[in-house]
Formats: structure tokens, C-alpha cells, sequence
């Protein structure tokens, strides 16, 4: 199953620099590959093609420094010089976590993400039983953006995948505190709490105190003082006038938060989002809904005709929810369509976003009832 080859890329949809079975026509070197995949990444640029044939390349070349001698499909193992550096197999796996390339978009997304972490722990193993990440190139730097991109992957359960985690845990708990960087620390305390959830046993060699080092560094990050941004200040004017009391700039870094007290016998759906409602409290009395309203601006979003939440995004979200809070997220291509000046529009849209009233009377004969969109039928942003 995980030596499983991926589908071969329809050539026909491939840029002339896609790679071919039974060898390579892509002349580019491993850091070509490595520097326009960081690069797309890091601004947004959500161009399919170009992605699948660097990920393709990639697999083909991993797979072909897997053993010795020649590979199963022809291929001759490349030279040391030629081999991919473990640093840069890193780089292309955060990469992949980062645009949130799974594979649900292209079988090659899923093969890379299984034969990324099998292909660093053989490097590991090549380099003596007692070789550590770091004597592989894999610092505090890599191993912390390792663990964030198997976590935002969803990439934890096959064994490979788990025995890196265990490995990163127990390593970089090794590290010095003072030495540890603030976006390194987030990142493994945002995967250590996901893991906590998802799969524990992903987070055995995670030692208890180093546990409280990051969530102590977690702490501090999230009580830093936010400034709101103008959509987002919008956004909490229109709640107040309708009425929905609300915190903005939450704690737990939410736009705004809504906490309602559940009315005595209320039905759990009564308020909003009836599927992902969750009490906080089994205690009829003491029960509440935890309500994140989340604008994402075009920095959650690939760039494109069709943008897509970034990875950083799916795991926020993952996150919330595991608090505890049912999320409703506020895309800006919704929000934007709205003009500026449209108090009463925008009113309506979060009425039927967050199903926070009947109807919305903004004069006798003007009222906005809230319905759903029946399946026959679309809204004006559908």
C-alpha cells in the first residue's frame, strides 16, 4: 500500500518540463525544483500544472535514491551529488502543507506526502544508527515546519509518518529553550495539540515539560495586543446593530467570538451552523454555544480564479473546533460583493450566514426573513 507508484501524469496536461517514466527529461536540479515550489508557495500562486509536474519530478527522484542498485522501473540510482538534500525534501513537504496540496486534488500530492517522510528516515538510517536529524541537515527550523506539515496533511498515521513525529518530538525537546524561536515553538504546539486530539500516539516521546514550554509560548503569542482590520471592524459594527453581543480579538486569536447562553430547553440547533454546535457544559443550566466568526481575507486564500484556503487556515480552524468552538468563516470574495455603503445588505448576509434572527425589520414594509435556500435553488453568492 505505501509503496503503491502513483498514477503517471497525462502528458497531454503536462508543461514540456514534466518528468517521464523510465527517466527524467526535466533538466532542472533539485534546488530548481525546491526554489519555484518555496516561491509559488510564498505568493499563493495556485497553478495546478506546474505543481503536480515539480511534485511528479520530485517522487521520481525519491523513488529512484530509494535502495541500490537499479530501481523497479528501469531507472539507474542517481550519484550522492545528484541526491535530493534532506533540508529541501522538507522545504517541499511544507510546501505541499502550506498550499494544502492533498490528494483529493492529485494522486501525486498523496504519494509524495508517504514517500517524503519514508525517504528522510532512510537517509537517517544511511547516515549510522546513531545519526540524529540534525547531523542529516534537519534543525530545529526543519523539524518544527516537519511537523506542522504532516499535521496540517492529515500525513500521521502511516508508520513512517509516525516514527518521524516520534523522532522530531524527542529531538527537538533536546534543544535549548532559550535558542527556540517564537514560529518554530507555534508550530509544534499547534501539532502537538491537533496530535493530542487526532492521534496520540504521535505525541509519546513529546516530554511533558516541553509540552508546557510551548503552550507557555503559545500563551504569550496570542496575548499580544491585535489590531482589527477595517472588513473586520465592519463586520463587528453590523453584529452590534443587529443586536449579537460579541467580543472581538478573542483570546484564542478569533475575529469574533460569541459565546450564547443556551436557553432551558432549547433545541441544541436553535441558534446556528445545527451541525457543529457543541455544548460546553453537560449541565443544562451552565450550557453555551461557542461561536468563532472567522472574516479570512486573500492572504487565506490561494491566488486564482477559484482561491483556496491555505494550510496555516485549515489547521486554525481544525483547531477551534477542537476548543470547542463551532466556526463560520466570512470569506472576503462574499463580503466584498457587498458594497461599502450597503448597511442593510450586509445585515442580511450574516442573518443568513450565522442564523441569528427570524427576520431583520429594517422598516414596516422592509423586513429580511431568514430561509433557507431550497435545493432547487441558489443564493446571490452561489
Amino acid at each position: 500500500q505505501e509503496d503503491e507508484e502513483s498514477p503517471e501524469l497525462n502528458q497531454d496536461e503536462t508543461p514540456s518540463t514534466t518528468a517521464r517514466r523510465g527517466g527524467t527529461k526535466m533538466d532542472w536540479s533539485n534546488a530548481d525544483l525546491v526554489q519555484l515550489a518555496n516561491a509559488m508557495a510564498h505568493g499563493r500562486v495556485d497553478n495546478r500544472r506546474m505543481q503536480r509536474a515539480i511534485y511528479q519530478e520530485a517522487l521520481d527522484r525519491l523513488r529512484m535514491d530509494r535502495g541500490g542498485g537499479d530501481d523497479t522501473d528501469g531507472r539507474t540510482r542517481r550519484p550522492d551529488h545528484e541526491r535530493f538534500q534532506p533540508w529541501e525534501v522538507s522545504i517541499l513537504l511544507w510546501v505541499q502543507a502550506r498550499m494544502y496540496l492533498r490528494g483529493s486534488i492529485d494522486p501525486v500530492f498523496e504519494a509524495f506526502a508517504r514517500q517524503g517522510p519514508r525517504w528522510l528516515l532512510q537517509e537517517k538510517q544511511r547516515h549510522g544508527s546513531g545519526a540524529t536529524l540534525a547531523d542529516i541537515g534537519i534543525g530545529q527550523q526543519e523539524q518544527a515546519n516537519l511537523a506542522w506539515s504532516l499535521t496540517v496533511l492529515e500525513n500521521y498515521e502511516q508508520p513512517s509518518s509516525l516514527r518521524l513525529l516520534h523522532i522530531i518530538f524527542e529531538e527537538v525537546s533536546t534543544f535549548k529553550r532559550e535558542d527556540f524561536l517564537l514560529e518554530h515553538a507555534h508550530q509544534l504546539w499547534q501539532a502537538a495539540f491537533v496530535l493530542g486530539h487526532d492521534c496520540p500516539e504521535a505525541l509519546e516521546t513529546l516530554p511533558p515539560d516541553f509540552r508546557t514550554f510551548l503552550q507557555h509560548m503559545w500563551e504569550v503569542e496570542k496575548s499580544r495586543q491585535k489590531k482589527s482590520s477595517m472588513r473586520h471592524q465592519t463586520i463587528s459594527s453590523t453584529l452590534k446593530t443587529m443586536g449579537v453581543a460579541h467580543t472581538n480579538e478573542h483570546d484564542e486569536d478569533i475575529d469574533v467570538a460569541i459565546v450564547l447562553k443556551k436557553p432551558k430547553g432549547a433545541a441544541s440547533g436553535a441558534w446556528t451552523y445545527q451541525a457543529e454546535q457543541i455544548v460546553a457544559s453537560s449541565d443544562e443550566k451552565d450550557s453555551k454555544f461557542r461561536v468563532a466568526v472567522e472574516f479570512d481575507g486573500p492572504k487565506h486564500f490561494t491566488r486564482g480564479a477559484a482561491p483556496r484556503a491555505l494550510g496555516h487556515t485549515v489547521l486554525k480552524y481544525r483547531l477551534l473546533k477542537q476548543q470547542g468552538w463551532a466556526v463560520v468563516r466570512v470569506p472576503y470574495y462574499d463580503w466584498d460583493r457587498i458594497p461599502y455603503w450597503s448597511t442593510m445588505e450586509q445585515q442580511r448576509y450574516l442573518q443568513r450566514l450565522l442564523k441569528t434572527h427570524p427576520n431583520l425589520k429594517f422598516s414596516d414594509v422592509d423586513v429580511s426573513e431568514y430561509k433557507p435556500v431550497g435545493s432547487n435553488r441558489q443564493s446571490r453568492f452561489d
